[in-house]
């Protein structure tokens, strides 16, 4: 893990203000705004408190906070240089959002560490699980945030999987693209066993292919007018903010979101 973090430092220290955590700064915000609509739909209770695990620079996080002023929000980050980051930026914030908003280091593989007995109405992952290096540390994760949640509580993650990859790659090879590699230090989930294994840990488990129209936009649509004209994608280009606006169809992105809920003591007993 210590090579992974130092590339998160690195980025964090060189990356340009609000794509340190990726390039596709539309992406994010279709993150975030998919979470938003999550959030809302749970009608939590005034001061609520919700943690973000790999909060990377706060971004997603102060987006949220300034959406929900009732609520209360907590990221935690194994980077200190992407914690400095996301306290810079709140620290640009108005007085009420940082009254509301906290950060600290942290690592999800241990969050007894950080949070000691805190529980939380809901919990967020934003591409953080696919930076652990085996399977074991992924789903040893997902208990660890399972542990974190009150009953019934909310996780929420947007995380990778291979599947939705494939299916991308398929596309773009029909299209004559080339394929797009998993990054070395990210290890995508697998659908079929993330299904096995999660409502072990989860219940009302639920994988949400959100981002699929946008990857077949960006990434088949636009990489092809791209290749035809000889230019060089460009994630700025206005496209990706029509694309995060389409409904979503298929599967031919890596990105879904996990939807589940804590289990109930005396009914996790029973599984």
């Amino acid at each position: 893990m210590a090579d992974i973090k130092e590339y998160w430092d690195v980025r964090a220290k060189t990356a340009p203000a609000g794509s340190r955590t990726t390039n596709d700064i539309f992406l994010r915000k279709l993150e975030a705004s998919v979470i938003g609509a999550e959030l809302r739909a749970g009608q939590f209770s005034a001061e609520a408190a919700v943690l973000d695990v790999g909060c990377g620079d706060g971004q997603t996080l102060l987006t949220l906070a300034v959406q929900f002023p009732a609520l209360r929000f907590h990221g935690i980050d194994f980077s200190q240089e992407m914690i400095s980051s996301a306290r810079d930026a709140l620290s640009t914030q108005p007085e009420s959002v940082r009254q509301r908003v906290s950060f600290a280091l942290g690592d999800v593989r241990n969050l007894d560490a950080e949070l000691g007995d805190r529980k939380f109405a809901a919990i967020l992952s934003n591409r953080c699980l696919i930076n652990l290096t085996s399977t074991n540390e992924q789903y040893g994760a997902l208990r660890q945030i399972a542990g974190r949640l009150a009953p019934e509580g909310l996780y929420l993650g947007t995380e990778n999987f291979i599947g939705g990859q494939n299916e991308l790659n398929r596309l773009r090879n029909t299209m004559k693209l080339p394929e797009i590699a998993v990054r070395w230090h990210n290890l995508f989930f697998e659908e079929d066993e993330f299904m096995a294994k999660a409502p072990k840990i989860f219940q009302n488990v639920e994988l949400i292919k959100f981002s699929s129209a946008y990857y077949y936009v960006t990434r088949v649509v636009y990489s092809s007018l791209c290749r035809l004209q000889g230019q060089q994608p460009d994630y700025e280009h206005p496209i990706h903010e029509v694309a995060m606006q389409l409904p979503p169809f298929g599967d031919f992105s890596p990105i879904k979101l996990i939807r589940a809920r804590a289990w109930i003591e005396a009914d996790r007993a029973s599984i």
